[in-house]
């Protein structure tokens, strides 16, 4: 699966299942999906992002920045799919999948075999799929988060 395919995939699930949504890509591979209305979840700042990566060819992961189902299409597997369909990328490039979870979203990660390597200061759990060991996931973490927090302030 090539990245226009994987993007390709995404639009498919928000239009199999109505939900409207817009595709940005933006500078260093970062790829973002909004919906057409502002979302307000506890914890999270109030905003339409339904989906947001970043692709790092260098490091051969994808930092899963935020995945986010609208109120009303929830309990349907929407997230799941998503996930599953970059699992899918992550599996077929050798690639691996880093994200921070707020500790009451972790269940969520688990069940989708992700697994922690490594609590961060402000309360988040980083969390990694595909890497061969926790020592892998914190190497690409820490050679991945300078640009992903410098890239957050688009």
């Amino acid at each position: 699966m090539t990245m226009i395919e994987l993007i390709s995939e995404v639009e498919n699930i928000f239009q199999k299942h109505d939900i409207f949504y817009t595709y940005e890509l933006l500078p260093h591979h970062r790829h973002m999906f909004r919906w057409n209305e502002t979302m307000r979840d506890a914890g999270m700042v109030a905003d339409n992002v339904m989906l947001d990566f970043n692709l790092d060819e260098t490091h051969e992961a994808i930092y899963l920045g935020l995945i986010r189902v609208p109120q009303s299409y929830r309990s349907h597997g929407i997230g799941e799919e998503i996930v599953n369909l970059l699992k899918l990328y992550a599996k077929e490039h050798h690639y691996s999948i880093l994200l921070e979870s707020a500790p009451e979203n972790m269940l969520f990660w688990q069940k989708m075999h992700f697994s922690t390597f490594l609590f961060e200061e402000y309360g988040f759990w980083m969390m990694g799929y595909g890497g061969k060991n926790k020592q892998l996931f914190k190497v690409k973490w820490s050679q991945m988060k300078p640009q992903v927090y410098e890239e957050a302030c688009y």
